[in-house]
């Protein structure tokens, strides 16, 4: 059967048992599901029963409750305002405009956008970006997190790569990162343990008991008026705040004082700990990309390159560091190329294993491999380099003033350089 047109009521249940390739829903207000592609369906008091041959499209009521087994390729789930569960997913997902969210095993990325519900993932093997959502609870994210604008609380219990956590409403948890966090605007509280690189707060906290713990550096770019009370612990301390009753022993440790307030941050870094007022910058730099900025590569993944693919990822990969290396080191110095160099290197494994993954998806689905298993092999990524230091932060903005080099420019060296 290749098409059917089925009519159904208002908020149908429909399980799908499987899927072998690419899998795309759609919601539509009409009381009907529509379904292309090769398929079984059953029809029972508990609602529509599919299974899928290759790919399928499925155009279902916008109020219908999914619940979907094991997805060969990639799923696409739109429009959808009923409760959707996926058991495992062998591709990527693309969640969009969407109601509360279920899914267990990703081996892609993850990307939801504009969700009324909740979000829970228990695994992704990929990168997971989260935008306006409500409540989102993730348990390992063997990637980069990108989380923005959610109206409730964020839990995560392990990111492998680097957490960029912006504009959340309620609590922020996050019990172990191997690299670094970056948190602006949080209104909850705010619990971050075990962070193997370092950790950039920005923007007030709420009343309430706060904690920071990195072995790396752990910095804090806090309002001039805001009241805090806070307790620091690191490899050396340097506090540029108009702190009150501030007490320093042994240039290891901190206790002080903003104001009078209920917003207590306690903070433990293996490196330095840097409290200093939010900079008082231009509107446009307030806003340097996280994830979304810095360095992609787009690798070509038509059929002549399926079967070289580690080799073309490498030799473009040359290409960018030996450009990137030359052209900002003549600018601002053989230290500056390297360490960009460096960034550029991160962002070309990440790109390298996403080549990897969808030739293994182009090859499963032309039938040369099933690809089925959803067991990976993980090493957690080594820290990343130190941050950028203001003297090299205020020689970028002072080089965009006397029109040295753009704005762009400027962006890029400023995220790369972890700023």
């Amino acid at each position: 059967m290749s098409k059917e047109h089925i009519p159904t009521g208002k908020a149908p249940h429909i399980f799908l048992d499987s899927c072998d390739g690419d899998l795309v829903i759609r919601g539509r207000p009409e009381p009907a599901l529509q379904v292309k592609g090769e398929f079984e369906v059953t029809e029972s008091d508990k609602g529509y029963h599919l299974t899928g041959h290759g790919g399928l499209t499925l155009i279902a009521p916008a109020d219908a409750i999914l619940t979907i087994g094991d997805v060969g390729g990639d799923l696409v789930v739109k429009h959808v305002a009923g409760f959707c569960h996926v058991d495992q997913v062998h591709g990527d997902v693309a969640l969009t405009d969407l109601g509360q969210v279920e899914l267990g095993v990703v081996n892609g990325d993850v990307s939801a956008r504009h969700l009324r519900g909740s979000l829970a993932v228990d695994q992704t093997h990929g990168d997971a970006q989260v935008r306006n959502a409500a409540a989102v609870t993730l348990g390992t994210v063997h990637s980069d997190l990108v989380a923005r604008h959610l109206s409730g609380a964020l839990t995560v219990g392990e990111v492998s790569g680097d957490a960029d956590l912006r504009h959340v409403d309620g609590d922020v948890v996050l019990s172990c990162g191997h690299r670094d966090v970056n948190l602006t605007n949080v209104n909850g509280i705010v619990t971050v343990t075990d962070v193997h690189g370092d950790i950039r707060l920005r923007g007030r906290l709420g009343q309430g008991d706060h904690s920071l713990q990195a072995q790396g550096d752990v910095v804090v770019r806090w309002p001039a008026g805001a009241p805090l009370n806070v307790t620091a612990t690191g490899a050396r301390i340097d506090n540029r705040l108009p702190l009150e009753d501030a007490v320093a022993k042994n240039g290891g440790s901190l206790v002080g004082r903003l104001g009078q307030g209920e917003t207590h941050l306690m903070i433990n870094a293996g490196g330095r700990v840097v409290l200093r007022e939010v900079e008082m910058v231009d509107e446009k730099w307030g806003d340097f990309g996280g994830a979304e900025a810095g360095f992609d590569f787009e690798i070509d993944m038509g059929p002549m390159a399926m079967g070289n693919i580690g080799a073309r990822v490498e030799a473009e990969v040359n290409q960018h560091i030996a450009r990137v290396t030359q052209d900002l080191g003549a600018k601002f110095g053989a230290n500056f190329g390297q360490r960009i160099a460096e960034q550029v290197a991160r962002k070309a494994e990440k790109a390298a294993e996403r080549a990897e993954r969808a030739a293994e998806r182009a090859r499963r689905r032309s039938g040369d491999a099933r690809g089925r298993a959803g067991v990976f092999d993980f090493t957690a990524p080594p820290a990343p380099p130190k941050p950028a230091s203001m003297e090299e932060q205020l020689k970028i903005l002072k080089m965009v003033e006397t029109g040295k080099i753009t704005p762009e420019e400027a962006n890029m060296l400023l995220e790369a350089l972890g700023s």
